[in-house]
């Protein structure tokens, strides 16, 4: 009897599993409601050619606004951070065996207002501050990677030294302050009293930046990295990279020279060209994990091959505390300072000033909110010059000095990632 009843309930489960769910159906065709979603879903989602390689899509918008003073003038502006500027790339690779694999990269640089942080407010060139720049490529390269071997790169992409006065930081500071001042919010501002000279003219780091290239990365040994890169006909240049913590202390530093031999006629120079040159530079972060105290410090010299043109030298301190004071995320809090010397090397030929040497410090906050991958900064830097008239100017003393000037801006500004 009991294996009776055992029998009659299975073949009533077994009916009941066979029939349709009528009661789940809301009065819907749930199949074609469903690929309606999917069709909807594939319409707005970013698509891959085939399926071998990866396709990632990210980049930031980072946006400011500030006010500048020069002596002459003050304004309010908006307009692009070319400290850590918005962009968007497209990245993905594929696995050709255990050891090796192959990738690409795609970065596409914008900006809102015409000529970035750096342009915007150079008044006396009677440029706008209401105009977008457009599209800029940043990267356009593919590469191959060996686990063992290293990575080749070919196309526009970084140079070995690029990023060594930028990129060198472990106090958070990345949007707010970076080594390569001349890319500062106001950079393409001019000193007062007529001199036309301006402050990315003086606080010219020169960096090394991107071409077209083959690019050569060892793999990492030790904490170390290799880099070498050669194009744009006859410029090379060679890096090292250390990145390691040990004891609650995180170091991180660079080194790289760069030689550039590609200037045709250097008889014809003009404001902006600066001939051949070689360059050395180098930068050093240092993070106590538990305190958040920071140092970072940064050097550029750069031996030009022109009649006239000084040897430039650039260097930076930067300091402060990296830590977790709200929830929201982590807070940098810093203060600068730098000294440029020489910077007659970007002489003005045709302004009747030559510019020398140049001061600037300033300090600031940057805070992480991590829930929206968003970093918020504000901050106050000074910059200061020496000007030198030519023998135009100041005949019949061409050494004559005409004074000091200085630019004052406050900037502050978001980026958030995606």
């Amino acid at each position: 009897m009991k294996a009776k009843s055992i029998g009659v309930a299975l073949a009533l489960a077994a009916s009941t599993a066979w029939t349709p769910a009528f009661a789940a159906d809301l009065g819907g065709d749930c199949c074609a409601d469903l690929e309606e979603r999917v069709a909807e879903l594939e319409a707005t989602t970013a698509r891959k050619g085939n399926r071998k390689v990866s396709l990632t899509v990210s980049g930031q918008v980072n946006e400011l606004v500030y006010w500048w003073d020069n002596g002459d003038e003050s304004n309010v502006y908006q307009a692009g951070n070319s400290f850590s500027s918005s962009r968007f790339r497209f990245t993905g690779d594929a696995n050709i065996s255990a050891d090796w694999s192959a990738g690409y990269i795609i970065e596409i640089e914008t900006y809102g207002a015409k000529g970035s942080s750096q342009g915007v407010g150079n008044y006396a060139q009677d440029e706008s501050d209401d105009e977008g720049d457009g599209l800029v490529v940043r990267h356009s390269a593919w590469y191959l990677k060996s686990k063992t071997l290293g990575k080749i790169s070919v196309g526009y992409t970084s140079f070995a030294t690029d990023d060594i006065m930028s990129s060198i930081g472990l106090g958070g500071t990345a949007s707010a302050t970076q080594g390569n001042i001349d890319s500062a919010p106001g950079a393409g501002l001019v000193f007062g009293g007529g001199s036309a000279v301006r402050v990315k003219d003086i606080f010219d780091v020169y960096d090394i930046d991107r071409g077209n290239i083959v690019r050569y990365d060892s793999p990492s040994i030790a904490g170390f990295v290799l880099s070498a890169a050669w194009g744009e006909d006859d410029r090379w240049d060679v890096a090292l990279r250390y990145a390691g913590e040990f004891n609650g202390i995180k170091l991180a530093a660079a080194i790289g020279y760069h030689e550039y031999r590609d200037q045709e006629d250097d008889s014809g120079l003009g404001r902006y060209d600066i001939g051949d040159f070689d360059d050395i530079r180098g930068a050093i972060s240092v993070l106590h994990v538990p305190s958040g105290l920071f140092a970072d410090f940064g050097m550029t010299q750069r031996n030009f091959d022109e009649p006239g043109f000084d040897d430039f030298t650039f260097w930076y301190v930067r300091g402060g505390i990296y830590q977790k004071f709200v929830p929201l995320g982590k807070t940098s809090i810093f203060g600068e300072y730098g000294e440029a010397n020489n910077s007659q090397a970007n002489r003005l030929h045709d302004e009747g000033f030559l510019a020398s040497d140049g001061t600037f410090y300033g300090v600031g906050i940057q805070q992480q909110i991590d829930a929206a991958a968003m970093e918020v900064y504000l901050g106050w830097r000074h910059f200061e010059a020496d000007l030198i008239g030519d023998a135009d100017t100041c005949d019949p003393d061409p050494s004559c000095g005409i004074g000091s000037d200085s630019v004052d801006t406050v900037y502050t500004g978001a980026r958030i990632k995606f």
